[in-house]
C-alpha cells in the first residue's frame, strides 16, 4: 500500500495481522526521515504501534529492529548526540500491552562500522574512546494475552504445522552474524537472511506478515518466499517503484481505499 503508515493502520480490522517485522526509519540520520524533537519522533513510533497492537492477533508477534543514532554535530565546537532509541522506545511498547520477549543482537562484520575512533587511534587518550558500532538490536515482543502460545499452535491444522517448521540449521543464541544489504535505492536495507529468520521463527506457513516501513520491500520478498502473505506500507514513491520492480506481479501496489476495497470484496 503506498500511503502513510498510521493512515492505514487506523483502517485495518482489528485481529488482523500476524507478525510484523519492520526497522522504523531513523531518527533524523536519513534525508527521509526529519522530525521536530526526538520527543515528537518517539511519538510517532508510540503512535504506529498502539495502533499495531490492536490489528494483531492475540498472542501474536512484533519484532522491531532499531538502534541508537548519532546525529553529527553542527561543528566542530559542538559535541555529536547519540539517542539510546532501542531503550527510549522499551517502555512505550510494555505500557501499551506488548510482553517483553527476546532481544536479538545482529552482528554485522568488523568493516561494516563507520569508524569512530581515528583520533584516538594517534594519541590514545582516556574519555576520547568510542566502539565502532557493530550491532543492532532486533526486539522481539508478543501481544500479551492470558493464553500460552500452545494455544496459538492450536489454531493450526498439523499439516501447516509440519509445513512451518524451522529449519535444521536454526539460531541457538541470541547473536545473529548477517553481513549487512547493499540496495541501489534504498540507503538502509534489511538483510535477506534477517527478514526469513524473522518470519520463519515466529509466524506459520499462510500467516499475514506486515512492514508499515516497507523500505525496499525485502520483509515481503521473504515472506512470499516462505509461503507467507505480505501487506507492505510505504509512503515514498522512489522505494514503492523500487518493491514493484523486485516482487514483480506477486504484489500489486494501490492505495489505502483500493486495499479495502478489495479486502471488502474478497470477504464478500
Amino acid at each position: 500500500m503506498q500511503g502513510d503508515a498510521l493512515e492505514l493502520l487506523r483502517r485495518l480490522p482489528d485481529d488482523s495481522i500476524h507478525l510484523t517485522f519492520t526497522s522504523p526509519p531513523y531518527y533524523n540520520a536519513r534525508d527521509y526521515s526529519v522530525y521536530e524533537s526526538y520527543e515528537a519522533y518517539l511519538d510517532f513510533l508510540e503512535s504506529v504501534f498502539a495502533e499495531l497492537h490492536r490489528v494483531t492477533k492475540e498472542g501474536r508477534f512484533l519484532v522491531v529492529n532499531t538502534s541508537p543514532v548519532i546525529v553529527p554535530r553542527a561543528g566542530r565546537q559542538h559535541e555529536s548526540h547519540r539517542f539510546a532509541i532501542p531503550f527510549d522506545l522499551h517502555p512505550r511498547l510494555t505500557a501499551q500491552g506488548w510482553r517483553f520477549i527476546d532481544d536479538i543482537i545482529w552482528r554485522k562484520p568488523d568493516g561494516a562500522a563507520k569508524p569512530r575512533n581515528s583520533g584516538f587511534a594517534s594519541h590514545r587518550q582516556p574519555l576520547t574512546w568510542k566502539a565502532n558500532a557493530v550491532t543492532e538490536y532486533v526486539m522481539v515482543y508478543r501481544k500479551r494475552s492470558a493464553r500460552l502460545i500452545d494455544w496459538n499452535l492450536r489454531q493450526y491444522p498439523a499439516d501447516v504445522r509440519e509445513a512451518s517448521r524451522a529449519p535444521d540449521d536454526y539460531e541457538t543464541s541470541n547473536v545473529w552474524e548477517i553481513d549487512p544489504a547493499v540496495d541501489r535505492v534504498h540507503s538502509a536495507v534489511f538483510p535477506a537472511a534477517l527478514c526469513e529468520r524473522v518470519i520463519a521463527y515466529y509466524s506459520m506457513v499462510g500467516d499475514l506478515i506486515f512492514d508499515p516501513f516497507a523500505g525496499s520491500g525485502t520483509v515481503g520478498v521473504a515472506a512470499l518466499k516462505l509461503e507467507r502473505r505480505a501487506l507492505l506500507a510505504e509512503i515514498d514513491d522512489r522505494y514503492v517503484q523500487r518493491i514493484q520492480n523486485r516482487v514483480g506481479m506477486q504484489m500489486r501496489a494501490c492505495t489505502i481505499e483500493q486495499l479495502l476495497e478489495g479486502r471488502d470484496a474478497s470477504e464478500s
